[in-house]
């Protein structure tokens, strides 16, 4: 299969669709819009963020389930390929691994050249390992889960369609169900945040490609799926903050719903993902499909530069993100799309140059290679 043909439209706009809505969660939490959720003094911003937060929070799910969906059919059952070498099997980690690398690295050199950062051995090792000091979490927990796709791959391939729900299912019900159903907070749970909760999100993603899920057909009750499920979240946070505030119990689980391995946090990824499955290629006019493409090839970046650790919790400030606390709720939402977009715009611009520069060096590689 091509690149071109791997390349479909409905869901390279949900990739950006999705880095948008990672870009609106990091203007919440690093902007300090959400504040304290046991706050007496909540304001109607204060609501909508939490809202807010609640319809994206899906978005770091929807991720993975893309890639489970795609790496299914794109290495299916190669594990059985006697031929297949162990590069090949590190080449997706490893590809990953030099994208996170560069930026890690290359920011934090330029922090410390200008003077941003002073010099620091531990975070200068955060630097050059960004993998295995988690400066970026989500890369951590990928570039594992990219050295276990062609074991999972071969898993799926060699299972039935109920073995391979029923796998999912018990996946489910301990990692997923229990923690929402339980009051408490289990000693396992990460919160989404670790490799386990990626790998039944993979399987989610591959087993979607693979079976139907007949009544989610229709794109009404997928997107009913999604905003029921982002409903429920922000209803959890809502009815259990007015049980606080009335009692003085249950504060620490106010905002328990907005985790990403909660099961409605669950649901409404998969209710957004299909939403755009039913979204067939030639919906899509062929106009569009450049702009898309190259949008879509840049959000992994996008990712990497504005939650580098030395600029993750600046650029809030830069646009006063906090001072939207006390603005009216029109305010707040004009300025939170404006900064979004900008931050998204300027980091793809960022990304898509080191790809024109480094294609460029490959081919002058390639050039003084033949001669």
């Amino acid at each position: 299969m091509t690149a071109k043909k791997e390349r479909q439209l409905n869901y390279e706009l949900l990739r950006i669709v999705a880095m948008i809505m990672i870009v609106c969660l990091h203007y919440l939490s690093k902007g300090g819009l959400l504040g304290d959720p046991a706050r007496v003094d909540m304001t109607a911003t204060g609501y909508t963020a939490w809202l807010v937060e609640a319809l994206c929070l899906v978005a770091v799910n929807v991720y993975v389930l893309i890639s489970g969906y795609f790496g299914v059919n794109t290495a299916g059952s190669q594990m059985d390929n006697d031929q297949r070498s162990f590069l090949e099997v590190l080449k997706r980690p490893l590809r990953v691994w030099r994208q996170v690398f560069f930026y890690s690295m290359g920011i934090g050199l330029i922090a410390l050249v200008i003077g941003a950062q002073q010099f620091d051995l531990y975070q200068f090792f955060s630097y050059c390992f960004p993998i295995v000091t988690e400066h970026y979490w989500f890369a951590t927990s990928y570039v594992e889960l990219c050295l276990l796709m062609p074991f999972l791959n071969a898993g799926v391939m060699h299972l039935k369609q109920k073995e391979t729900g029923y796998l999912i299912a018990g996946l489910l019900v301990i990692f997923s169900v229990s923690k929402t159903v339980i009051p408490m907070q289990l000693p396992w749970d990460k919160y989404g945040y670790d490799l386990i909760w990626f790998i039944i999100l993979y399987l989610t993603g591959a087993y979607l490609r693979r079976y139907e899920i007949k009544w989610l057909k229709s794109r009404f009750r997928a997107i009913a799926l999604y905003l029921g499920s982002a409903a429920v979240i922000f209803a959890s946070f809502f009815v259990i903050r007015i049980f606080y505030l009335r009692t003085g119990k249950l504060e620490d689980l106010i905002n328990y719903g907005y985790t990403y391995n909660f099961l409605f946090c669950y649901t409404g990824a998969i209710g957004l993902f299909l939403s755009f499955a039913q979204n067939q290629e030639g919906a899509l006019s062929e106009r569009f499909r450049k702009p898309i493409v190259l949008l879509s090839k840049a959000t992994f970046g996008v990712y990497l530069i504005h939650e580098h650790m030395n600029i993750r919790n600046e650029w809030p400030k830069w646009f006063h993100c906090e001072a939207q606390l006390g603005n009216t709720v029109v305010g707040f939402l004009a300025h939170m799309i404006l900064t979004v977009l900008a931050v998204y715009l300027i980091c793809t611009g960022i990304e898509l140059l080191r790809i024109v520069i480094l294609s460029s060096v490959k081919k002058l590689c390639a050039g003084l290679k033949s001669k």
